[in-house]
């Protein structure tokens, strides 16, 4: 099964394909507007596609259209509002015109806002052309909308501004098409899952109505019971009376798992029920040798942790020629034939895990894992389970048979601990704790396990002024910083800014299949201009840009609009103090919560922290 993505515009498109290269995700994107995009839906779903992600009307077309699933790219509050900032500004009556979502949106930002905005919700397609016409002749002098709204705008004259589907949006549009296309996957499968487990499974498999009757049974019941058995005591109360199959049966549990003896054999028994919207239909029962369950059980846990956790890259990928990086590359080398931990300190997007990944490649280390994980991407709970893992029924939602911890899937490996100035204080003690002690234990455990972890630690702020703030241990900073290394921003490498555009240049223009464009020489003097506060990050991202819009003239930098600084339409001050403003209105509205202020604004718990 396949997802595809149809973008309305192509700046839309270019957006998704730069997210699906980040997440790594396997999405065609294709670019149509309405009917255009609905033909491309139609030769695609011929080709086998399952899904396909879109926005707007595009999307309704698609839905209507084509016997496939839809996911909506939604709109934010951000990207309504961005649309709306300039015309703001310019004191313009603004008119929305839309669908549901972009209606829905506009009418909280002008509530929030006390704006005087005008909406026109689009009913159906064919309403569109007499909607602008209502616009104009209430006074409207610009068109908010989606590609539809504005196309019609301007042949009536109109001034337009197209809502954009702003990353957080993208990103969510993405994850939901994914959690669907995987259940879909899961939904396409259940119906061949008995055949399956009666034909391929080893072990004893019995299937039953939900009145218990005895409906199909595989060859290894057949031989633990005798099919004489079987056709002659038709329920499961004959083969298990003292298991509460029942219960399982009439929904109130989720399964049953047991140990009985049945012959004078001691099995481990599992019962599950079947069904869909909540209606059990029959309900299984596999059972084993108990003996043979806790050596697959034994097995399981030591393939677990021997994944295929490893990094691919080496000092040969860290590009450079300036001094500054030079020296840290030296360093680095340097450390790697040491055991002891490292500090990483570098701003965003200047190639931490990069350093990382060639540290552990170049010791001794490097034939057992390397595991990374993003402290400042999880909630504390979320990142000492992560961290730690857990024993089966630590909390609500634990998964059955618990969870390894990134330290025991590092164990004789490497442990990569990105954003470690992100970590809770309850966190800090923690791993202060495991550094010292090089031993673990699972969250609902008793039981200490010991590690051998090297750790490589890094940080896009320098750690040792968030000690001075009193907001990192400084215990845990001299454990983790026994060797330190810093990883010079790129304004300060403008020796290798022009040569990394280049490679970057040409990596994209090979994945894309387009040529590779000429850079100016007015395009290379502002390259070096120009002080790249997203570093590698940032130029990547440009270079794929720039080779896309080719022979159009771009320049790097080009400024981001963001949501007003308050609440009140006081549009005063630049950009960085509107939307700090505003963020800080909403968290105080929600007395200190970021992840309620976040979800009203439409962005991510991250986004919101780095904008205020």
């Amino acid at each position: 099964m396949s997802i595809a993505l149809i973008a309305p515009y192509a700046e839309l498109a270019s957006l998704s394909r730069g997210l699906c290269q980040d997440m790594n995700l396997d999405v065609a994107v294709y670019t149509g507007n309405m009917e255009d995009g609905l033909k491309v839906a139609k030769d695609i779903s011929l080709q086998g596609v399952d899904l396909i992600i879109s926005r707007g009307i595009t999307a309704e077309l698609i839905r209507k259209g084509v016997d496939v699933p839809v996911v909506d790219i939604n709109v934010s509050a951000f990207d309504v509002y961005q649309s709306m900032l300039p015309h703001l500004k310019e004191k313009k009556r603004i008119g929305v015109v839309g669908h549901e979502d972009i209606i829905r949106k506009s009418k909280y930002i002008n509530s929030s806002l006390q704006l005087n905005v005008s909406f026109f919700a689009i009913a159906n397609l064919n309403n569109i052309d007499e909607i602008i016409v209502a616009t104009k002749a209430n006074d409207i002098e610009v068109i908010i909308g989606d590609t539809t709204a504005c196309e019609s705008a301007m042949q009536h004259g109109l001034r337009s501004s197209l809502v954009n589907s702003g990353i957080d949006s993208v990103i969510n549009a993405l994850q939901y098409a994914v959690a669907t296309h995987d259940y879909l996957v899961q939904k396409a499968t259940s119906a061949s899952k008995l055949q399956a487990v009666l034909d391929t499974m080893d072990c004893g498999a019995l299937v039953a109505s939900p009145s218990g009757a005895i409906l199909h049974y595989n060859m290894t019941a057949k031989k633990t019971f005798s099919e004489h058995t079987l056709l002659n005591a038709p329920t499961m109360n004959s083969f298990f009376p003292k298991t509460d199959w029942a219960s399982v049966a009439n929904g109130s549990r989720k399964f049953v798992q047991d140990i009985v003896f049945v012959q004078n054999s001691r099995f481990s028994i599992l019962i599950q029920p079947h069904g869909h919207e909540n209606k059990v239909e029959y309900i299984t029962c596999t059972f084993h040798d108990a003996k043979r369950v806790k050596n697959l059980e034994n097995s399981f846990r030591r393939s677990e942790a021997k994944k295929a956790l490893s990094a691919k890259h080496n000092f040969g990928s860290i590009l450079h020629k300036s001094p500054a990086m030079g020296e840290s590359v030296k360093k680095a080398q340097k450390y790697c034939k040491t055991e002891s931990n490292i500090l990483l300190v570098g701003e965003t997007g200047t190639g931490k895990e990069l350093f990382a990944q060639s540290i552990h490649n170049s010791s001794s280390r490097a034939k057992n894992n390397f595991v990374a994980i993003n402290c400042g991407a999880l909630s504390e709970d979320l990142l000492e389970s992560e961290l730690f893992g857990y024993e089966e029924g630590a909390f609500t939602g634990a998964l059955k048979g618990g969870k390894t911890g990134v330290f025991e899937l590092a164990h004789n490996g490497t442990l990569f601990l990105d954003e470690i100035n992100a970590t809770s204080q309850k966190l800090q003690t923690r791993l202060l704790r495991t550094l010292q002690e090089r031993e673990i234990r699972r969250v609902g455990s008793n039981v200490v396990l010991p590690v051998n972890v090297r750790v490589i630690a890094a940080s896009n702020t320098p750690l040792d002024e968030e000690v001075y703030n009193g907001s990192f241990r400084m215990d845990l900073f001299f454990r983790l910083s026994v060797l330190d290394i810093t990883i010079p921003p790129l304004r300060q490498r403008s020796d290798d800014i022009y040569n990394l555009f280049n490679f970057f240049l040409g990596e994209h223009c090979s994945r894309h299949s387009i040529p590779v464009p000429a850079v100016s020489a007015n395009t290379k003097k502002s390259l070096l201009a120009y002080p790249w506060p997203g570093n590698v990050r940032e130029l990547r991202n440009f270079a794929e840009k720039y080779a896309i819009l080719y022979p159009e003239v771009i320049t790097p930098g080009t400024p981001q609009s963001w949501i007003t600084k308050s609440l009140q339409p006081d549009l005063q001050g630049t950009l960085e103090e509107i939307t700090a403003s505003i963020l800080q209105k909403v968290l105080e509205e929600e007395s200190g919560n970021i992840s309620r202020a976040a979800r009203r604004m439409g962005i991510s718990r991250n986004t919101f922290r780095k904008k205020l």
